[in-house]
């Protein structure tokens, strides 16, 4: 509530005064000062009243921490802060003193707020472009809390050393300062001033490229102890290029590192990383990947590294050397699997916390405890109990499962976090599958136009009756595919790349002259690999004129139809087409059944790349890994005949018959692969 009222406070002056609204560090800056004034004033570390006149005239942080001192700063405490202070006229000055004088008081507050506050002032789109989401206040104490309370590095915590690489506005030092406080009991005030001191010069380090936020990071340490004391470890720079920090002198590296993909990184800095973190970081890999890399080469041998980051690395293809990276420099200590949910606000990243020790070598009885959340209609106000509930002890819980599981167990090429009943179900599938997906079909992506204006019509489009039949084609997306059926295409889509001569079709280039320049503009027209009245990926026509699988690249269940109508489709829909058949029987109808049956469903969510609670993505890297079954004719044609009949009832509208014919298939399946009633209940559950 406290925090709501001032940040309104703020937000209300900013929009009345708009004050130096042309340097937006400026405005920071001024926010800040009043923030830190009221706070040493509400706790009585300044006398406000004693000192007004003084303030008005030198205010900035660097003469209120003189003030708190009671004497001049003989270092500055921000490099950066400019050397003469801005003039306050009266209005403003009345401003800042309701500010500090009025309601609410920070008596008592942890000075984290100070960062909150901080956060609630950076545009949304500015923390996006950056990969910046700074760590909330429940899930900073648990990181700090996890990594502490099972350190291997010492009896004294006063006298490790903790490295955050990517600070952030210091919720995670702030945690871990909290921590180590608390883990020490009673302390005299003198005990407390010393330590207090030891934290801030020694043991405490941070990095950031943003001059404000380490500035921040500063302000929230200082404020912790009742005398100043100035942060020595908080540095800006980029801790992934800039030799900041000495190898192997930290003892505990914890982190949020910016979450930034490789489109969103600049082409020279990308190479330059590359050439440093090559042995993890390639193709189309994720900045944090770096971070983990760099934590490596920062720890003592027996360190420990705790990063809450990108899900993601688990499972995606670009991740395996990351993960191959891991497995032999770490002992995975714990993974805790948001599994979807996105308990930090603003993130469209799913997140997980992984806890790693350095080790030179890797015991094969290295176990990892795992704590992945089930898959609920949670919603964002039930996420700070979702936190609260991994502090338990007791490993059972109605809203996440616990396991331990064999480090040696992990592959690099996906890291399969399973429950033992999972693990189960799994090792019976790929018992009786001697074969992959890859090894019997081939994939390939929908079309890329460039420009969908130009190229996609409705069916109703009278613009249609001028282009040559043979040019048309009939055009379907993600949300036409159906298990089991391919809604009726509403949209044509004008197949330009069979046009040799586009002057001999006079009606389509006055249909696309309009959209000349933006066609042109694409980048394969730019380097000249396109002619500019082409699709930009028109992919291989005679994959889509043929039968084929259609699939969607993003779905909440497994959703496989046979498109017979020589359909083209979008870049968010997949296709398959069978290889020559030497080692196998199998069909499309066999393949539809098996891959939309609850059993299959559950095989590729066991492992396939979560995008939110319930959205997959069915990247065929990843679908191509299902193992598949060697069938025998009779029950090809077995499938056959029911699938031919599971089309026609849904057809005619008869979806209850059609249930029932599927969950006969489902059970089939369950007997072929000889699973337990256990086992089937946790599928049909989809746990």
């Amino acid at each position: 509530m406290k925090f709501q009222e001032i940040s309104d406070k703020l937000t209300q002056f900013i929009n009345r005064y708009n004050y130096l609204a042309e340097n937006r560090r400026a405005n920071v800056l001024f926010l800040l000062a009043c923030i830190v004034l009221k706070y040493l004033a509400d706790n009585q570390r300044l006398d406000f009243e004693a000192h007004q006149n003084d303030i008005k005239k030198n205010f900035t942080l660097n003469y209120i921490l003189g003030l708190w001192q009671g004497k001049p700063l003989q270092v500055t405490f921000w490099e950066q802060e400019p050397g003469d202070p801005q003039p306050i006229g009266n209005e403003i000055w009345d401003w800042i003193c309701d500010l500090i004088t009025a309601t609410p008081s920070l008596v008592g507050e942890n000075p984290g707020l100070i960062g909150s506050l901080y956060e609630a002032s950076l545009l949304i789109n500015h923390k996006k472009n950056h990969g910046i989401f700074y760590t909330p206040e429940n899930i900073a104490t648990y990181m700090a809390a996890n990594v502490l309370g099972s350190s291997k590095i010492g009896d004294k915590l006063e006298e490790i050393r903790i490295l955050d690489p990517a600070c952030g506005s210091g919720s995670l030092l702030s945690a871990v300062y909290d921590v180590i406080i608390s883990k020490n009991g009673e302390l005299s005030p003198d005990e407390k001033a010393a330590q207090h001191r030891q934290l801030l010069e020694t043991g405490l380090l941070g990095v950031d490229r943003d001059p404000i936020a380490c500035l921040v990071t500063r302000l929230i340490l200082t404020l912790k102890g009742t005398e100043y004391v100035k942060p020595l470890g908080v540095f800006c720079g980029d801790i992934l290029i800039d030799e900041l920090v000495k190898p192997k002198s930290v003892d505990v590296v914890i982190g949020n590192p910016p979450y930034v993909g490789h489109k969103e990184i600049q082409a020279d800095y990308m190479k330059l990383l590359k050439n440093r973190y090559g042995e993890v970081y390639r193709d189309k890999g994720d900045l944090s990947y770096c971070f983990i890399y760099r934590g490596w080469e920062l720890l003592k041998a027996e360190g420990q590294l705790i990063h809450i980051t990108s899900r993601y690395f688990i499972e995606a293809f670009y991740g395996k050397p990351l993960r191959a990276f891991i497995r032999k420099a770490f002992a995975i200590e714990e993974i805790v699997d948001f599994n979807g949910l996105r308990v930090i606000e603003g993130v469209g990243v799913d997140p997980a916390i992984i806890r790693l020790t350095k080790e030179n070598q890797i015991d094969d009885g290295q176990t990892i405890q795992i704590k992945r959340f089930l898959i609920k209609n949670h919603k964002a106000e039930s996420y700070p109990k979702l936190i609260q509930s991994l502090n338990q002890k007791n490993w059972q819980s109605d809203l996440y499962e616990s396991f331990e599981l064999l480090q040696a167990r992990l592959s690099d090429d996906s890291w399969r976090l399973y429950s033992p009943v999972t693990q189960g179900i799994i090792e019976k599938i790929e018992k009786k599958t001697p074969f992959n997906l890859d090894n019997v079909v081939q994939s390939f992506q929908g079309i890329i136009t460039g420009n969908d204006k130009a190229f996609i019509f409705e069916q109703t489009d009278l613009a249609l009756r001028a282009f040559d039949p043979v040019f048309l084609k009939p055009w379907i997306k993600n949300k036409d595919v159906k298990a089991y059926q391919v809604t009726k295409p509403q949209k044509k889509i004008l197949y330009t790349n069979k046009i040799r001569d586009i002057d001999l079709y006079p009606e389509v280039v006055a249909h696309l002259e309009k959209y000349r320049e933006k066609l042109k503009n694409r980048r394969e027209c730019k380097n000249g690999k396109l002619a500019w009245y082409k699709l930009q990926w028109g992919r291989d026509p005679d994959h889509f004129e043929g039968r084929k699988i259609v699939f969607p690249y993003k779905a909440t269940q497994n959703r496989f139809a046979i498109d017979e109508n020589r359909c083209y489709f979008s870049a968010d829909v997949y296709g398959m087409i069978l290889k020559p058949r030497l080692y196998h029987q199998v069909t499309e109808e066999f393949l539809v059944m098996l891959l939309n049956s609850r059993l299959y469903n559950y095989y590729f969510k066991s492992y396939g790349k979560k995008l939110g609670d319930k959205l997959y993505e069915y990247y065929p890297n990843t679908l191509l890994r299902l193992g598949i079954p060697d069938i025998k004719d009779d029950t090809i044609k077995f499938f056959k005949d029911t699938y031919d009949k599971i089309v026609e009832l849904n057809e005619n509208g008869n979806t209850a018959e059609s249930g029932k014919m599927l969950a006969e298939i489902d059970r089939w399946f369950y007997d072929f692969f000889e699973l337990s009633q256990t086992e089937i209940a946790v599928i049909e559950t989809n746990r």
